[in-house]
C-alpha cells in the first residue's frame, strides 16, 4: 500500500494502517543499515514526518490524542538529528559546487569539505549511535502497537477539513511572511507548512489521481527548493561559526557568497511557485477539494441502483 487514504475504507481503518506501514518501514530500514547508519537514520525521520502530516490532516477528529501523538513522534525524529543534519551538510555543499561547477575548478574548496566529511564521520561513529538505534527501535515497536488503539472522532470528508485547511492557511501565510521579512526563519517556516501540505496532496490523491498527482508534485518541487535554502542557511552558519576549522578565511568568504547567489536563485523559483499552488483562498481550496473527494468517492463505491448514472456535486 501506498501512502494514501483509500476512497472504500473508513478512516478509522485507513489511519492506523498508513501509521503502521510508515513504522514497519522504519523498522525495517533500521535493521538493514548495512554500514549506512546515517541513510537509515534518514528514513526514520522520514517516515515520522510522514506519520505527522497524517496526523496534521485528521487532526479535527483526532482531538484526544493528536497533540501527544504528535508530540512523541517529532521528538522521537529530533533524537536523531545530529547524524542527518552532519550528513546533509556535506551533501548542501556538493549540490552548491555542482550549481556553479562551470565557473568552479573540480577541486574548489576541498579542504572545507574535508572538514565537513570528518564532522559527518564522527557524528556517525560510535556506540552513542548505534544505542541511539537500538532505543529507537524499541519505541518504534511499542508505537506500533499503541497505534492499533488509535479512535477517530468522525469519518468522511469532516474529519479531515479542518486539518486541511489549516496546514493551507499556515503555508500560504508563510509565504507571505517568508517575503515581507526574508531570515533563515521565516523560510525554514514555509518550508514546513509545504512539506505537510505535499503529504496531504499525496494522502488525498485517489479523490482524483491525475490532478492530485501534478499538484502533489509541484508541492514537491518547492519544498525542495526551501530545503535546499534552509541546508544553505544552516551551512553558511556553520561555516561563520567553525570559521577557524576550515583551511582559510578567504575560501570560507568566497564559500559564503556563492551560498548567498544560491539561496537568492532559490528563493525567487521558490515565488513564483508558491503563488501558483496557493493561488486560492483557504476556504475556496477546501471546498474544491471537498468536491473531488464526492466524486471520488462515487467513483469507489458508486450509489446502488443508478447504474453510473448521477449527478454533478
Amino acid at each position: 500500500m501506498s501512502y494514501r487514504l483509500r476512497l472504500d475504507e473508513p478512516l478509522a481503518d485507513g489511519v492506523p494502517r498508513i501509521v503502521c506501514e510508515q513504522v514497519d518501514r522504519a523498522l525495517t530500514a533500521l535493521s538493514r543499515q548495512d554500514g549506512e547508519a546515517a541513510e537509515a537514520v534518514h528514513q526514520v525521520r522520514k517516515r515520522c514526518k510522514k506519520i505527522r502530516g497524517l496526523l496534521r490532516l485528521v487532526r479535527g477528529s483526532f482531538t484526544a490524542l493528536y497533540q501527544q501523538e504528535n508530540a512523541w513522534f517529532r521528538d522521537l525524529a529530533r533524537r536523531l538529528s545530529g547524524p542527518r543534519d552532519a550528513q546533509a551538510m556535506v551533501e548542501c555543499f556538493d549540490k552548491l559546487r555542482d550549481a556553479f561547477s562551470a565557473d568552479l575548478d573540480p577541486d574548489a574548496f576541498a579542504g572545507i569539505r574535508q572538514s565537513l566529511v570528518a564532522g559527518s564521520s564522527e557524528v556517525n561513529e560510535g556506540d552513542e549511535l548505534a544505542d541511539k538505534v537500538d532505543k529507537t527501535i524499541s519505541a518504534l515497536q511499542d508505537a506500533r502497537l499503541r497505534v492499533l488503539g488509535w479512535r477517530l472522532d468522525e469519518d468522511g470528508f469532516a474529519a479531515l477539513e479542518k486539518g486541511l485547511t489549516r496546514t493551507y492557511r499556515r503555508a500560504r501565510k508563510a509565504q507571505r511572511l517568508s517575503y515581507q521579512t526574508p531570515t533563515p526563519e521565516r523560510f525554514h517556516e514555509w518550508r514546513k507548512r509545504v512539506k505537510y501540505h505535499w503529504y496531504h496532496l499525496r494522502l488525498l490523491r485517489d479523490v482524483w489521481p491525475t490532478a492530485m498527482k501534478g499538484l502533489a508534485a509541484e508541492a514537491k518541487q518547492l519544498a525542495d527548493l526551501l530545503g535546499n535554502d534552509h541546508d544553505l542557511a544552516v551551512m553558511r552558519e556553520t561555516l561563520v561559526r567553525d570559521r577557524d576549522v576550515f583551511d582559510d578565511s578567504d575560501h570560507v568568504d568566497a564559500l559564503l557568497g556563492l551560498a548567498q547567489r544560491r539561496q537568492d536563485q532559490l528563493r525567487v523559483a521558490a515565488q513564483s511557485l508558491g503563488w501558483r499552488l496557493f493561488a486560492d483562498k483557504p476556504r475556496p481550496f477546501c471546498r474544491r477539494l471537498h468536491r473531488y473527494w464526492q466524486a471520488g468517492q462515487y467513483d469507489a463505491v458508486p450509489p446502488a441502483g443508478l447504474n453510473g448514472a448521477g449527478t454533478q456535486c
